[in-house]
């Protein structure tokens, strides 16, 4: 009796006797069988409670090695359910054959091995590493494993590595600590990042591949039998409950994270439960102190949170405040090695520091508030220096034009002497940021470099220099034009095809001819200073593209230099001079027929193809004053130069 008797778990122990003697009973002969409502109501006298009465001959089905689960019926097979009927038999069920394949036959070698190749493959240890930046490792035999270098390190450990919270194993602290024995201690061990399992969690995970291998093998002892279809639809659905646990047991019991702290010990800690990849889990728990994403360059300042610099310090090299993260378990661990440099290059745009590299040759290049080339950057020479103690051996003269640099342009116009000046070096200016004033120091440069920079700018016609009668603008300004006196200006208004005309400028003009210092002198004349050649070149040549001039026989190029302009001769085309066109008469067109005109120009567009397409304007506008007059013209000068209201 002892042998058919069940355990006390949910039932009283005396009911679930009863239960047991009740089944044995109505098993004989052999063949026989109760059915459920009987074995109740047996027992039913001693008036124990439904609900648990239920559970207990369930716990007592899953757990049995002598009921008869060959009687079992297919809607028995749910959770929970209770068989239609019962029969004690005296061949083994699919638990007893379970629970001697995991005692007798599974080996503690083969969990192990189980273990380790379900662990590889369970993808949500690992899942999304990669892709975050992160070296992943699966399951490293040897600290020698992990690479001791600037790349994050992530690696999730064996089942030999468990550990509890607050007690990282001897294993796993070799890891953190060591690269092939203790006289090699690890260098990079702020990049390390470990995940092991909870020693709890690592026995479950363990009974669970025993589970495993044990419906396995009964699988294996059932393909040498004839067995009915009922026990090897149980066998399947056992066998796929084991199969799916194991990876869930696995993720859940990988639950603790083994790293260096701020003060460089190496701690252990458990994540909550969770479902979502392991990887993510740990990135997001604020005690790995990982980081993604590029810091505020000013973190990298010597009164930044990170202090790294020494007082003495006049320079660092960017491979040295890379390292620094890698080392220092005081920063956060970086988990891409270009974000500290995404920093530094953010840094050196805003002006915060200073980038030089030295070349082979033995010449140095600067860069401040402009970036370096990603070769340049990843350079081993790369250094980043301090504004205050650095000197600019080249300057972007994109820096001068007006508004880019703060208090280099506090009005329309400074001098040349003023911008040297400001390259002094000891020159500070005040930004407003984000509702507070920020103090920035303006690094060294040679004058000579100023000026060099100040004639690039007034090449590319950002800046207007005038100096006594010279004015050059969008050209190169002569060298003795760059003296401490040349005034600087923004570039100088356009000039408009209107103001070219001989209406406005009739002494610049005979028979309809003219030359670019004609122009030039007289637009001087009317503005009231000496206009810069480049500026009456550009007009001139916005009228040659307008059709309005033509370049005259024997003329130079509209390219030619100041020094040239007389010899630029221009003249108002004749009607022959123009290009043959097909017109049609002058149609007066109302606006609402102009907008019907722009709805057909593709179609115009189309049926002309290969052929210069265009259209002459008239604006007319009846019986308006002065002051209309005036505001059309502005806004018909918007869409053309030169393009306004003509008398009718």
């Amino acid at each position: 009796m002892t042998a058919l008797a069940v355990p006390r778990v949910e039932a009283d122990l005396y009911t679930s006797e009863q239960a047991v003697v009740a089944v044995f009973l109505h098993s004989q002969p052999i063949g026989g069988k109760a059915n459920t409502p009987e074995v109740v109501r047996m027992i039913g006298t001693n008036g124990p409670h439904l609900i648990e009465l239920e559970k207990g001959l369930a716990r007592w089905r899953d757990i049995s090695w002598f009921l008869d689960d060959a009687d079992a019926e297919h809607d028995d097979l749910a959770a929970g359910a209770l068989p239609k009927s019962w029969r004690l038999g005296n061949r083994p069920n699919l638990k007893q054959m379970h629970d001697e394949s995991c005692v007798q036959r599974v080996t503690d070698q083969m969990v192990e091995e189980r273990l380790r190749d379900e662990i590889s493959k369970t993808r949500t240890l690992t899942e999304d590493a990669r892709a975050a930046g992160a070296q992943p490792y699966m399951q490293p035999i040897a600290p020698r494993d992990l690479r001791d270098d600037v790349e994050f390190c992530y690696a999730v450990m064996g089942a030999d590595a468990a550990s509890d919270s607050g007690k990282p194993s001897a294993l796993a602290r070799r890891f953190i600590e060591e690269t092939t024995g203790p006289d090699k201690p690890r260098v990079n061990r702020n990049m390390v990042v470990l995940v092991v399992p909870s020693k709890d969690g690592v026995a479950a995970a363990r009974d669970a591949v025993r589970a495993l291998l044990g419906w396995e093998d009964v699988r294996d002892q059932f393909s040498e039998h004839t067995v009915d279809a009922m026990q090897t639809e149980r066998l399947r659905r056992r066998l796929q409950d084991a199969t799916r646990l194991v990876p869930d047991t696995i993720r859940a019991a990988w639950s603790v994270v083994v790293t260096v702290n701020e003060q460089g010990e190496t701690q252990a800690f458990k994540l909550p439960a969770s479902a979502e990849p392991l990887f993510i889990q740990v990135k997001a728990d604020e005690r790995s102190r990982i980081k993604e994403t590029a810091v505020d360059a000013e973190a990298l300042l010597p009164d930044g949170p990170y202090d790294l610099w020494r007082e003495d310090d006049d320079a660092r090299y960017v491979s040295e405040l890379a390292n620094a993260f890698a080392r220092s378990p005081q920063l956060p661990k970086m988990l891409k090695p270009r974000v500290v440099r995404d920093t530094i290059v953010q840094g050196i745009k805003r002006g915060l520091l200073v980038g030089r590299l030295k070349r082979p040759d033995g010449s140095v290049r600067t860069w401040w508030r402009e970036g370096p080339m990603e070769a340049e950057i990843e350079d081993s020479q790369m250094q980043v220096v301090l504004p205050e103690r650095a000197e600019l051996a080249n300057l972007d003269h994109g820096l001068l034009w007006p508004g880019v640099l703060p208090g280099l342009w506090d009005a329309d116009r400074t001098t040349l002497a003023d911008v040297v000046a400001y390259f002094g070096g000891d020159r500070t200016v005040t930004v407003e940021c984000d509702g507070y004033d920020e103090v920035e120091t303006i690094p060294t440069c040679d004058a000579g470099i100023v000026r060099e920079a100040v004639g690039e700018a007034i090449t590319d016609g950002a800046i207007w220099l005038t100096n006594g009668p010279t004015s050059v603008w969008n050209e190169p300004a002569p060298e003795d034009a760059l003296t401490d006196n040349a005034v600087l200006r923004p570039r100088p208004e356009r000039i408009s095809v209107h103001e070219l005309t001989e209406d406005e400028l009739p002494g610049a003009w005979q028979e309809r001819r003219t030359t670019g210092a004609e122009l030039e002198r007289a637009i001087s004349q009317a503005r009231g200073e000496a206009m810069p050649w480049g500026l009456i070149r550009e007009a001139i040549r916005d009228c040659v593209d307008s059709r309005w001039l033509q370049i005259a026989d024997g003329s130079h190029s509209l390219d030619a230099a100041w020094r040239d302009a007389g010899n630029v001769r221009l003249e108002r085309p004749t009607q022959s001079d123009l290009p043959t066109v097909v017109t049609t008469p002058f149609t007066p067109l109302e606006i609402h027929e102009i907008q019907e005109l722009a709805e057909v120009l593709p179609d115009l567009l189309t049926a002309s193809a290969g052929h210069r397409l265009m259209f002459e304007l008239r604006v007319l506008l009846e019986d308006a004053p002065d002051g209309v007059r005036a505001t059309v013209d502005k806004a018909l000068a918007e869409i053309k130069e030169g393009l306004n209201v003509q008398s009718s």
